[in-house]
């Protein structure tokens, strides 16, 4: 049964890391282009900031909201009923988000000091509160796609918004409009998906508003909203500390370094997220449930304990592959790496508090932690710039995977592997910090043989050190027996 589950949560979580894959992997492509044609630094420290002002309007305007309506979505069976969930929460963050949009269209000077703390950008400001409505309004769609497992629709219309993205980033910065050509190349894509999912969404479910369902999905996510801003926090604060600090081209090189470093967890986090809520929330039995979160947190730690590793040993070759331009991105990469593989563990344990019906415990956890990293920005960021905001979001993230352990734990017993989970960390952590002490004559060739050996140790010495149970390993067995029969 447990098998037979991940084999399930493993196909869809695949199919779903498709379109997000292919999404990162073009804009890694194209990164060496944007940044040769942004316009330096600080246009792409716009950019940022837009991203952060995403983030914190979208959790002030209810986009929790999406995680009520998936929640309620699975558990209702009356097709009507799941049509009035999505539809209702679709009239709902249309009201918020369209609205904001026209009160920056109405006011642009006061949206741009929203935006970078200055009234320059109103063009940037205005665009950044339509790219919140229409993303918004298309996230209702996917999340329904999500909760109807229609992952192959999911991937088709990922993939399309990608290359219209593409295609208008390139022709924009090409025509130098720096800044506002990557914002509206965004906002296109956004709007694809707004457009024809809505669209869909009123062929096929109907556009009914449900005060009743309305009430419930408030009630789930009021929490949520709180605990929605406490992750900006986590996640956006930094810019938002080192922008003000030391200016747009600052937080133009960090946001580079976070953007490379976060690759695990923009590309197989997200994917393995879009089905994660949706199939445990499926689960029957509370004890397969346990099952499954138990070995779900295990393979996850190893699985970004290795990508982690890889980005961090190879962190000045990536930059200088996609960024030459931002060399100091590659301090910052390495340790935003490693706070994302603290994250990823507590995205796991932390499914605990869902399942029983709990998300004020989230609020509380994500709170305190939130309150912790803004701390740790306010002292290290004014003398250390970016390197110090990376620091201060590794620390808040391991805390925050601890304290989250502990708390589900208490809540409802799993038995999560500790020193199964721990291992897979600490290896990597000292495989990638004996990296920065190796001689600096051996050539990028010899670098990059030692930083593959480096990286190839981590599998070796978990195998040596017992880390596979006799379970596992006669699967391993099977599987590679079936491989040798079938060639």
């Amino acid at each position: 049964m447990l098998t037979d589950a991940l084999k399930r949560l493993a196909r869809h979580s695949a199919v779903y890391a498709v379109g997000p894959a292919l999404q990162k992997l073009v804009a890694l492509a194209l990164l060496p282009f944007v940044t040769l044609t942004i316009g330096g630094a600080a246009q792409y420290g716009v950019v940022e900031m837009g991203g952060v002002t995403l983030a914190i309007a979208a959790q002030v305007l209810g986009v929790n909201l999406l995680h009520g309506m998936t929640r309620f979505f699975a558990e209702e069976r009356d097709e009507a009923r799941r049509a009035a969930v999505v539809s209702t929460t679709l009239w709902i963050l249309f009201g918020t988000t369209g609205l904001a949009a026209l009160a920056a269209f109405a006011f642009p000077e006061q949206a741009s000091e929203l935006l970078v703390g200055t009234r320059r950008e109103t063009q940037a400001a205005v665009i950044v509160f339509g790219i919140l409505c229409a993303q918004t309004v298309g996230q209702v769609g996917l999340r329904w796609l999500q909760a109807a497992q229609r992952s192959g629709a999911y991937v088709a219309i990922t993939t399309a918004k990608t290359a219209v993205e593409v295609g208008l980033k390139i022709a924009l910065l090409l025509a130098g409009l720096g800044s506002v050509g990557v914002l509206l190349s965004v906002l296109g894509g956004e709007l694809l998906v707004a457009l024809g999912l809505t669209t869909a969404i009123a062929l096929r479910l109907g556009l009914r508003f449900d005060r009743a369902v309305a009430k419930r999905i408030a009630l789930y996510s009021l929490p949520l909203v709180g605990s929605g801003l406490f992750m900006f926090a986590l996640h956006q604060a930094d810019r938002w500390f080192v922008q003000r600090l030391h200016g747009e081209a600052a937080v133009g090189v960090y946001g580079i370094g976070h953007k490379l470093g976060a690759m695990g967890n923009t590309v197989l986090l997200e994917a393995f997220g879009l089905i994660w809520f949706p199939f445990v929330f499926a689960l029957a039995a509370e004890e397969e449930a346990r099952l499954v979160l138990r070995k779900v947190a295990t393979y996850a730690a190893l699985g970004f304990s290795f990508v982690t590793l890889g980005l961090a040993l190879f962190a000045r070759e990536v930059v200088g592959l996609l960024a030459p331009d931002f060399a100091g991105a590659a301090d910052v990469l390495p340790i935003v790496a490693f706070g994302y593989l603290f994250w990823a563990v507590f995205q796991v344990v932390h499914t605990t508090f869902y399942l029983r019906m709990r998300t004020g415990h989230v609020a509380w956890l994500v709170g305190g932690a939130a309150l912790f990293n803004v701390c740790l920005n306010a002292v290290l960021v004014p003398a250390h710039g970016g390197l110090g905001a990376a620091w201060a979001g590794v620390v808040t993230f391991a805390a925050l995977a601890l304290a989250g352990w502990i708390a589900a734990e208490r809540l409802w017993p799993v038995g999560f592997e500790a020193r199964r989970i721990a291992a897979p960390i600490l290896v990597a952590a000292v495989l990638a910090a004996s990296a920065r002490f190796l001689p600096a004559d051996l050539g990028s060739v010899g670098s990059a043989a030692v930083k593959c050996a480096l990286l190839c140790a981590l599998p070796v010495v978990l195998l040596w050190g017992g880390f596979l149970e006799q379970a596992e390993k006669d699967k391993i067995k099977r599987a590679l027996a079936g491989w040798r029969r079938a060639r």
